[in-house]
């Protein structure tokens, strides 16, 4: 559907959780491709002063930067019953709103445009009823050895913070890279 705000895709009972995620893996791909993102990362970030270093500011300072950026500027709010709007990142600035995967979609979009390496995690407590989070590679940037969740559509969290293990009884790691989502095995989902 297009409209004045740009493009939304509406998905009816996206509950297979791995069409969703190839969905959002689409999403952030799109995203990654208008340069419109890359300019909005860019403006997040602007004045980074802190932990400065030769090249530039500090990994852990741009991802913090993105978090709370989204965090404090983009609503949580469920979809309507019997829908899954997975909207590119632009659309999702522009609503000011979105669910955990919308949030997916801008943290991943965002973090991938500054050259982070972007995944999510897929957790659940019955294999039923799902919830979706950011994970970003870093240091290096370039080749990551570390990963951080960053979950921006609860309250009591910050990067780093995930649910606790009890709701994290059924779980899927991917990476987004080229439209495709990745599972760590490097087989595609």
């Amino acid at each position: 559907m297009s409209q004045a705000f740009g493009r939304v895709q509406i998905y009816e009972n996206a509950s297979d959780v791995k069409s969703m995620v190839r969905l959002v893996a689409k999403q952030v791909d799109a995203s990654v491709r208008e340069p419109w993102t890359r300019a909005y990362a860019a403006e997040v970030v602007r004045g980074s002063r802190q932990h400065v270093v030769a090249g530039g500011p500090d990994e852990a300072d741009l991802i913090s930067r993105i978090f709370w950026h989204v965090k404090h500027n983009i609503l949580y709010v469920q979809d309507p019953r019997g829908y899954e709007y997975i909207p590119t990142a632009k659309r999702v600035v522009q609503m000011r709103a979105g669910d955990c995967d919308c949030h997916v979609v801008l943290v991943c979009s965002l973090l991938s445009v500054l050259g982070f390496a972007t995944g999510a995690r897929v957790i659940s407590t019955d294999g039923t009823n799902w919830h979706i989070y950011s994970l970003v590679g870093f240091d290096p940037l370039y080749a990551p050895t570390k990963y951080i969740a960053l979950d921006t559509t609860q309250k009591e969290s910050y990067p780093g913070w995930e649910p606790p293990p009890v709701l994290r009884r059924k779980q899927i790691d991917v990476g987004f890279y080229d439209g495709k989502a990745y599972l760590k095995s490097g087989r595609e989902i």
